[in-house]
């Protein structure tokens, strides 16, 4: 079963062409990875807040694409605040240790 991602983003002041700089890098990374089988941004309707949607063959894909692109995740990071993330589907131990503490994630396993 593959593993679906959603995440919203909120940019910091004066931050959006950066972090549509690297949004932009990341999905052209993202589109040759093996087991990412979708990696799509989105605007929202509020301002300054954007959303994507990532699917994943497994859990361990997930982890492979954060490792693969961990310096831009670090460039978005510093111009962009984690609002929300939801996970459908299987976590493995990388993905339960990086949630763990963590405010606005949300686990939501097959039944």
């Amino acid at each position: 079963m593959s593993l679906l991602v959603l995440v919203e983003f909120k940019v910091r002041t004066d931050g959006d062409a950066e972090f549509l700089r690297v949004a932009r890098a990341l999905a052209a990374i993202a589109s040759t990875e093996v087991g990412t089988l979708r990696y799509q941004w989105f605007t929202t309707q509020k301002p300054g807040h954007y959303s994507i949607v990532e699917e994943y063959v497994d859990a361990d894909a997930a982890e492979t694409h954060n490792n693969h692109v961990a310096s831009l995740l670090g460039e978005l990071f510093a111009v962009a605040d984690l609002v929300s993330i939801a996970f459908f589907g299987e976590l493995n131990k990388y993905l339960r240790d990086w949630i763990d503490g963590r405010e606005g994630v949300s686990v939501n396993r097959p039944l």
